[in-house]
């Protein structure tokens, strides 16, 4: 499917960024079992989803075995080619590469997809790689190149709208600031070809911890840095215009801390992603369930303390059933109503 998502045929969506709109939420794909029930149920969501207000989805590489990104490219094919229901343009697709993945359909675990698939092939050398206990990463450029053409086959996509850097921290713990730095630079070299070419068309880094550490923890990443590190790159027209973090009522550390430098200021990481022109989507709501098991907090408190949060551009929630997506836009349209009177 050709094309990518522009303003003009995402105008009727409440977030604004200088290259299309978005939902206030998008559809998550990372929990759920690596098996065609769970398959056809994210199927059916993002459908719903999809055709009821909701025009982000955020998935990765390694979610379920593949089987994500598969998924949607599966709902997307339906939608846009079959049923005519929807236009490429109007749909942002997000996906995620730098954690080896393993492939559910031709039954590797991740072990065994990069030794036959990565370090068979040449793609990866062992010294490419950074691992931190069981997560193994990697900043390699010829990896990245793999993996965007991988997932650009599953989504059954010609562009994938922003493609992140997925949880950096891992390198950064082993590499140090210095070396890390300096393989960043390489692989943003690397995105913005793909950019040229068209592959990609936004990247940016998504995170578990590495924006909201204290600065003197090793794993840190500095937002500006990696700002300045883009600018180097590409100039002030880089394509390095997307984060992702986890935000929720237990973890307020990006709207409350200021633990992100900006020219000599300390500044939250919402507010440093604003000052230098960085959009800010956040991840984990309910903190992978955890909040939600606790039982202090209903799902709809939880879910409307992220939603009434300024500076997040959009939320992604795991929506694997069609009555969860029901739910969650029937809170979204109270809210409107609420904050509209």
């Amino acid at each position: 499917m050709k094309g990518y998502a522009n303003k003009e045929s995402t105008l009727h969506y409440p977030q604004t960024t200088p290259w299309f709109h978005v939902s206030r939420i998008a559809i998550g794909t990372h929990l759920g079992e690596m098996d065609t029930t769970d398959s056809s149920l994210y199927q059916e969501s993002i459908a719903f989803a999809l055709c009821n207000g909701i025009n982000f989805i955020d998935t990765a590489l390694n979610y379920r075995g593949m089987r994500s990104e598969r998924d949607v490219g599966a709902v997307l094919c339906k939608l846009i080619q079959h049923e005519k229901k929807l236009k490429r343009e109007e749909i942002v697709v997000s996906t995620k590469a730098g954690i080896i993945p393993g492939d559910i359909d031709l039954q590797l675990r991740p072990e065994n997809y990069l030794k036959d698939k990565l370090l068979h092939t040449g793609i990866l050398q062992e010294h490419d790689l950074q691992i931190v206990g069981h997560h193994k990463h990697v900043l390699k450029p010829s990896y990245y190149e793999f993996a965007i053409q991988q997932s650009l086959n599953h989504l059954q996509l010609d562009t994938i709208d922003i493609h992140y850097l997925h949880n950096p921290e891992i390198s950064m713990q082993v590499l140090g600031e210095e070396t890390f730095y300096q393989a960043l630079e390489a692989l943003f070299c690397f995105y913005e070809e793909q950019v040229e070419q068209g592959a990609i068309r936004f990247y940016g880094l998504a995170v578990w911890s590495a924006f909201t550490e204290n600065p003197h923890v090793r794993g840190y990443i500095s937002l500006e840095r990696v700002i300045e590190t883009a600018r180097k790159v590409a100039g002030p027209s880089h394509h390095c215009r997307f984060i992702q973090t986890p935000f929720h009522y237990k973890n307020q550390i990006a709207l409350t801390d200021k633990n992100q430098r900006v020219n000599d200021k300390w500044r939250t990481l919402f507010e440093a992603a604003e000052e230098l022109e960085i959009y800010v989507t956040t991840s984990a709501p309910f903190d992978c369930g955890r909040l939600q098991n606790e039982k202090q907090w209903t799902a709809d408190q939880l879910f409307t303390f992220v939603l009434n949060t300024p500076r997040i551009l959009s939320t992604m929630i795991g929506m694997k059933r069609v009555e969860t997506v029901k739910k969650n836009l029937s809170v979204m349209k109270l809210l409107k109503q609420a904050h509209k009177s």
